[in-house]
Formats: structure tokens, C-alpha cells, sequence
């Protein structure tokens, strides 16, 4: 099991971004608690897919449209574990999103297969501009990560749902919103 700083890699794509861009750049804002720290991970494709896909969202972004990118524990998604085949003790919920990204679901698809995880399914309603993907580690398949895509008019929204398991889940502070939420 890795343990991922996640605040870290986003800092590191954006700041790579920064440096290397020519030209007028989007603004970002990243939004990131200070008790997400280092996460359990299975493997380390987890930290190169999140710099790679923000570097990448960041690459394809109008520069004059906003980039915002937002990090925060979940202890409960009603359904989603059991739909996505896995039972974590927390959910961490990567969020980027703008108005000028331009990637596409097929896109998507090919660069997390370069990264390691295959699409094991899309699903969506008719006439909707949302997504749900399942991808699996290509040679750890109970390894999943839940990504959605939402197209809408103005403002895209890429989600990755990372299912953490771990036995304690106090990490991210979930006892104290757990309880005020209700659960």
C-alpha cells in the first residue's frame, strides 16, 4: 500500500503547468482541506493519473476561463459502492472543472488506459450530459476509481471518486461530519 499526497501533486501539476505554458494562462483555484494529507493507495498510478489529467485540463483550458479544482472526504456515496463492486472506508472526491476544458469521453477513456486503468463501463441517461466511468487497474483489477463527466452548457466538471479503504477513517475528520450530517 503507497501512501499519495494528493495535495502535494496537485500543487506540482499546476505549478509544472505554470512554468511550462507560453502565453496567457486560465487562472486556477484549488481548494484543498489541510487534514488530506497522505491517502492509502494500492498503487502509485493513482498520483500520476491526477497530475497528468489536471496538467492536461489545465493544457486544453480557454485562458481566460477559470480552473477549479476542490479535494474533500465523502463518508458515505449512497449506492455508488455497491454499484462500483468496492466497499471503501471513506470516499476522497477530486473535482476539476471550467468553462474552456475541452475533453471528451473517448479522450478520457485512451488517457487513463495510458496511465494504467481500463474503462470497464460508461453509463448514463438519455439526453443527459453526465457520465459515470468504472475504471480498473489493468493488473490489479479490484483496484477501481469511479470518474464522472459532466458536459454541461457553461461548465465542465471531471469527478474522480476514489474509494479509499483504510481501517481508520478519522483521517479526513469524517466522525465529526458523519454525525452532523446524520449518518
Amino acid at each position: 500500500m503507497e501512501r499519495i499526497n494528493l495535495a502535494k501533486t496537485i500543487q506540482e501539476s499546476a505549478a509544472t503547468f505554470c512554468q511550462n505554458r507560453i502565453g496567457d494562462k486560465p487562472p486556477i483555484s484549488v481548494t484543498v482541506p489541510a487534514n488530506v494529507t497522505d491517502i492509502p493507495w494500492p498503487d502509485r498510478k493513482l498520483q500520476e493519473l491526477v497530475k497528468l489529467f489536471l496538467y492536461e485540463t489545465l493544457l486544453t483550458n480557454d485562458p481566460d476561463a477559470e480552473v477549479t479544482v476542490s479535494l474533500r472526504c465523502r463518508s458515505v456515496l449512497k449506492g455508488l459502492g455497491e454499484f462500483a463492486g468496492v466497499q471503501p472506508s471513506y470516499w476522497l472526491h477530486l473535482r476539476i472543472s471550467g468553462r474552456g476544458v475541452r475533453l471528451s469521453e473517448s479522450f478520457i477513456d485512451g488517457f487513463f488506459n495510458d496511465v494504467g486503468y481500463q474503462c470497464a463501463e460508461w453509463v448514463g441517461v438519455a439526453e443527459s450530459e453526465s457520465r459515470l466511468g468504472i475504471f480498473n487497474a489493468i493488473d490489479k483489477p479490484d483496484i477501481r476509481i469511479v470518474f464522472c463527466l459532466d458536459i454541461g452548457r457553461s461548465v465542465r466538471k471531471f469527478d474522480f471518486l476514489l474509494p479509499v479503504r483504510e481501517p481508520v477513517a478519522l483521517l479526513c475528520g469524517l466522525q465529526d461530519q458523519a454525525l452532523k450530517a446524520g449518518f
